[in-house]
């Protein structure tokens, strides 16, 4: 449409031109120098040498085409042979996607014939041999292309996938290490790295790594302290024989990093126990309250300094309790201490207020001991039924038979650095595995001085109301 336009606006230019040249005087004369001389009209002059000018443009394009044709023709093949390379490479690479690797294999032979960037070659014919699982031609093909430019670091995490699924763990690190010195914004060579120790248990190695991708904000901050946190707590388990004494500075920098984490705040404060340093303790096991409750802190706290007065024991509970003092475990631990101090039916209606928001194994045992307490043997004996039904706490299941807890292998310490370090959520590995632990049914604390064997009262529970909010609580004193 443009083209029209233009030589419509050429011809009407011309008819202008030859108007205004026809009312030109004059003419030109022509002197052959024989004798002879022609005279030719001033306008038929002008339109000979525009038409000898159109010729000559013509003539001269005409031999500029001739001239530039061997390459013009040169190009056109090229073009092809791209066209016809980069076909090959796609279709190529979607086959080993799609996992055909005799198809992957011949549409690599043909893009060999066409392509001139041997790093797209390379590519197709590394993704061919993993398809094919020949992890060997896959490693050299991938190496070839770490030394091209612009292929360092595709080749590097190619050969370290390759010697990973090799078994070659080594290489696989040593890879990893060398593309984590570019300076890439890309994650992999971190993540490889770091999972690689941390499957390995290299608990101080993955520390210094993680610094690495904490430098480069490869991760989040949370992410990162939470992750350091778990890192920190089972080096410091490793080294409690070698050096007890950076084993306690471990435990007590993850607790800083992650108040919430339990098993941080659960060894830091059973060193300090362990040394004495008991208001240390109780202050680590408060402060981890606050964030998270959990009851192997409850467990730890009963169990400092038990030479001492159980009123002091009672005090620290109380303190632990006000720190959180909404909070289930908070409320489990008043319901105990009401039991201690032999108060039955105030502990039995804070268990039954928790028990309304879902029962659960350990709930209804407690039920049935502050049952029995206060005389109601039928309803104990239906909770303890109850209690062979309901489903079991992932918290509590971290404490074993013997009253220890976080006994994890490193297997369970490997997985707790992703779980706890990415989503802020604990394992709990003995609720998975179904194992045994403490008895919920005997609530963690000391006996009263002097308690007496329990006597049943006259008046049954059973005949109350069942919110337990009678006025005069019978008591056995």
């Amino acid at each position: 449409m443009i083209m029209l336009l233009v030589a419509v606006l050429v011809v009407i230019l011309t008819g202008l031109f030859v108007l205004w040249a026809a009312r030109l005087p004059g003419e030109i004369i022509i002197d052959l120098g024989t004798g002879t001389a022609f005279e030719i009209k001033l306008v038929v002059a002008l339109l000979g040498l525009a038409l000898i000018g159109v010729l000559v443009a013509v003539i001269w394009s005409f031999v500029v085409r001739l001239i530039k044709f061997p390459g013009h023709l040169s190009q056109i093949r090229h073009t092809t042979r791209v066209r016809d390379a980069n076909k090959a490479l796609a279709e190529g690479l979607l086959a080993a996607e799609a996992g055909d690797a005799a198809l992957a294999a011949k549409l690599g032979r043909r893009a060999q014939a066409y392509a001139d960037d041997d790093r797209l070659k390379l590519l197709l014919e590394a993704r061919t041999a993993e398809v094919s699982d020949n992890w060997v031609a896959a490693e050299s093909a991938w190496g070839q292309l770490a030394r091209l430019p612009g292929g360092q670091l595709a080749g590097l995490r190619g050969i370290a996938a390759a010697a990973s699924a090799r078994g070659d763990r080594l290489s696989a690190e040593a890879r990893a290490r060398e593309a984590l010195e570019f300076k890439s914004s890309a994650e992999w060579p971190f993540e490889s790295l770091f999972d690689s120790q941390v499957s390995a248990h290299q608990w101080r190695a993955a520390l210094d790594t993680l610094s690495i991708g904490e430098r480069r904000g490869l991760l989040a901050e949370q992410t990162a302290k939470r992750r350091r946190a778990v890192l920190l707590t089972v080096n410091g388990l490793d080294q409690l024989e070698k050096d007890r004494r950076a084993a306690t500075g471990a435990f007590s920098d993850a607790t800083r990093l992650a108040p919430g984490f339990a098993p941080a705040a659960f060894f830091t404060a059973r060193h300090l126990a362990n040394d004495r340093k008991f208001k240390l303790a109780q202050n680590t096991i408060e402060t981890a309250w606050k964030s998270r409750p959990h009851p192997a802190l409850a467990h730890l706290l009963r169990q400092m300094e038990t030479d001492g007065p159980v009123s002091e024991t009672i005090d620290r509970l109380k303190s632990l309790a006000a720190c959180n003092q909404d909070h289930r475990e908070s409320r489990i631990i008043l319901a105990e201490l009401a039991m201690l101090d032999r108060a039955w039916q105030k502990a039995v209606r804070e268990l039954a207020s928790i028990a309304e928001t879902g029962t659960t194994a350990r709930l209804c045992l407690l039920l049935e001991k502050a049952l029995t307490g206060y005389g109601d043997t039928k309803e104990a004996e239906r909770w303890a039924r109850l209690a062979t039904t309901s489903a079991h706490e992932q918290d509590w299941s971290d404490l074993d038979p013997n009253g220890g807890a976080f006994n994890y292998s490193a297997e369970d310490w490997a997985r707790m650095i992703y779980v706890f370090g990415d989503t802020g959520k604990l394992t709990h590995p003995r609720y998975e595995a179904a194992q045994r632990q403490v008895d919920a049914g005997q609530p963690l604390l000391l006996e009263a001085p002097g308690a007496a064997i329990v006597e049943t009262i006259d008046t049954p529970l059973s005949a109350a109301p069942r919110d337990y909010a009678d006025d005069d609580e019978p008591e056995n004193n």
